[in-house]
């Protein structure tokens, strides 16, 4: 079974996922990542997660790319078209394509 993935905007099916290659988070390492355990169909400690990577990005100086809201909006509909019931959503923010 294929996952579906969320990148920048679009669920998609994962072998159609794809970044630049100039991305600073391919090149340099440049983003912050989250993790967020999936337990019985439900997000665990949700808020807690998003505050720290709230926290992160801003010591990096880097951009929130959405609100709590819409990022667990996102989180939800990645659980719900991927099945999970025990498992985890991984999230990385980047800077995006270099100039």
């Amino acid at each position: 079974m294929s996952r579906t993935v969320y990148v920048n905007g679009d669920y998609l099916p994962e072998q159609e996922a794809k970044i630049s290659v100039f991305d600073r988070g391919f090149l340099f390492a440049d983003a912050v990542y989250e993790v967020t355990s999936v337990l019985s169909g439900k997000l665990v400690d949700f808020a807690a997660h998003m505050k720290r990577l709230e926290r992160s990005l801003s010591e990096l100086k880097m951009a929130t790319p959405a609100s709590d809201a819409e990022l667990l909006a996102i989180h939800r509909e990645l659980v719900k078209r991927n099945g999970i019931d025990e498992g985890m959503v991984y999230m990385q923010v980047t800077r995006g394509a270099a100039d």
